[in-house]
Parts: structure tokens; C-alpha cells; sequence
């Protein structure tokens, strides 16, 4: 598992081919593992379709844009990528599908049914809002320096334009 994750914004050109965005044009960020290293990459279209697909872990498609805004969070984004991500067995995305099943829970997109024990591991039984599909998430115990991590990579790729971390976001107050 990689132990230390470091991405960098997104800036204004294509990771693979360096080409310059234009204002408006769709951009394709997404989240691959490789050799058990997790890589955020940035393509214009032409590059995001040459890829190797079997390494996405996810991704989202933006408009490239000069203008800075607030943070706005895609919930059907990260509601698909913690569902695919509940069901891989790898320790990183483990992690990473428990905190977002924190945030989605804590932003009312999931509902918490119960809490079950499966052998020695507790499970979070969570529902879709407004629907019946319903799916088991591992509860992690994490680390503070973990956690933190984790948290500032989740903000980074919620919106690379803007640095900080998701504990106001998953209701955490931070202690000294």
C-alpha cells in the first residue's frame, strides 16, 4: 500500500500530451493505480480515450475553466466511486471507500441501516437515499496522520484548485 500520496493541482495543460486547455473544453481527471501507486492524471479527450482503462480506480469529466469558484462537491461521483471501491479488498481503497461513506452518510446522500459483525470486522450497512440497493463498507480504524492524509487527498480531488482538508466536511473537529 503506498504510504505516501502526493498530487499536485491541476493546472492549465494535458498530463500526457502537455497541450493547453481552452476555456470550456472538457477535461477528464481520474484516479489510477499503478503498481500499487495511486496517480491523479488531468487528459484532454484525445489522450483520456488512448488510456489504459484497466488501471482506473475513477473518474469525472470537467470544464476547464480561468475562473476560480467555490468547492462544489459531485455526490453521484463519489457515491460511484465508494461503491466500487466497497467491493475491492485492497487495504488503500478500503481506506479511502470508509471515508467516503463517512462524508456521503454525513451529507445525507447515504443512510446508515446498521452496523454488523462479520467475523471479527464491523460492517456499516448503508442504503442509496430514495432507494433499496443497499451495500456493506468495512469500518476502519485510521490513524490521525492516515486519516489527514487521506482527507487532503479527498479535498484535492474534489476540486484540485483549492488545498484543506475534508474533517469539516465529515464533521471532525480537530484537537491539539
Amino acid at each position: 500500500m503506498a504510504q505516501s500520496w502526493s498530487f499536485r493541482k491541476r493546472d492549465a495543460t494535458c498530463s500526457d500530451c502537455n497541450r493547453s486547455y481552452q476555456e470550456g473544453e472538457e477535461v477528464y481527471s481520474l484516479l489510477r493505480l499503478v503498481e500499487e501507486e495511486l496517480q491523479r492524471v488531468d487528459a484532454c479527450r484525445s489522450c483520456f480515450d488512448q488510456r489504459d482503462a484497466s488501471q482506473d480506480v475513477v473518474y469525472w469529466r470537467t470544464s476547464h475553466s480561468e475562473k476560480r469558484g467555490t468547492m462544489k462537491m459531485d455526490f453521484d461521483l463519489l457515491l460511484a466511486a465508494m461503491e466500487g471501491m466497497a467491493k475491492d479488498e485492497r487495504e488503500d481503497r478500503r481506506d479511502l471507500c470508509y471515508l467516503l461513506a463517512l462524508l456521503l452518510v454525513r451529507h445525507r446522500k447515504l443512510r446508515l441501516e446498521r452496523v454488523e459483525m462479520r467475523g471479527n470486522k464491523e460492517y456499516l450497512i448503508l442504503r442509496k437515499i430514495r432507494s433499496q440497493n443497499r451495500f456493506p463498507v468495512e469500518s476502519r480504524e485510521l490513524e490521525p496522520e492516515r486519516r489527514q492524509k487521506l482527507t487532503g487527498i479527498l479535498a484535492e480531488l474534489m476540486d484540485p484548485t483549492a488545498e484543506g482538508d475534508l474533517d469539516s466536511a465529515l464533521g471532525k473537529e480537530e484537537t491539539a
